[in-house]
């Protein structure tokens, strides 16, 4: 029988296995390759993305510093516009209270008739207290009446009557209470 040995040689092999790894590192290096182009990539699309993401920080931290002294004059224009409302309504009340006693005795003057005189006169918070004398419960009458007739007078009520003398002469003395309305 004869025998055929198929079996490549050494030689065969060798050439063969050093084909294999050629193949195999030129392989690894062009994956290697890829992969430093990926991550090169990708390096460079990140660092891209952080420059932009510090540009636009930058921006939004100025808008927030221009935003945030707006804020401040606003609120300083609301304060302003707040104490010059106090200080305009202050001056009408004080307007107001200005001419609250000057009407309040033009209208004590005009409704006072000739034998009835004011002893004193007490205004506080709208309620008004008057004391005087008449020389009849008539005149003290015509008084209140032409009291009650004035817009200025409201609840008008009195509280006493009594008669008394001065200098010889009797006199009546009164007190009066009523709201003031101005």
């Amino acid at each position: 029988m004869i025998k055929i040995n198929l079996l490549p040689t050494k030689k065969a092999k060798r050439v063969k296995k050093e084909a294999e790894i050629q193949y195999q590192f030129f392989g690894g290096v062009a994956v290697l390759f890829a992969l430093v182009l990926v991550c090169g990539y990708l390096w460079f699309s990140i660092n891209n993305k952080i420059s932009t993401l510090e540009k636009e920080k930058i921006d939004r931290e100025t808008q927030l510093s221009d935003l945030k002294k707006k804020v401040k004059e606003v609120e300083n224009y609301e304060k302003d516009k707040k104490v010059l409302e106090d200080k305009n309504r202050v001056i009408g009340q004080l307007q107001k209270n200005k001419q609250g006693p000057v009407l309040l005795l033009d209208e004590m003057a005009k409704n006072t008739p000739p034998r009835v005189w004011i002893v004193s006169l007490n205004e506080q918070g709208g309620a008004l207290d008057i004391d005087g004398k008449a020389l009849t419960n008539i005149d003290i009458v015509e008084y209140i009446n032409n009291l009650r007739s004035s817009k200025y007078f409201t609840d008008l009520r009195l509280i006493e009557s009594r008669q008394g003398s001065e200098g010889g002469l009797a006199v009546y003395q009164f007190k009066l209470k009523s709201r003031l309305i101005l």
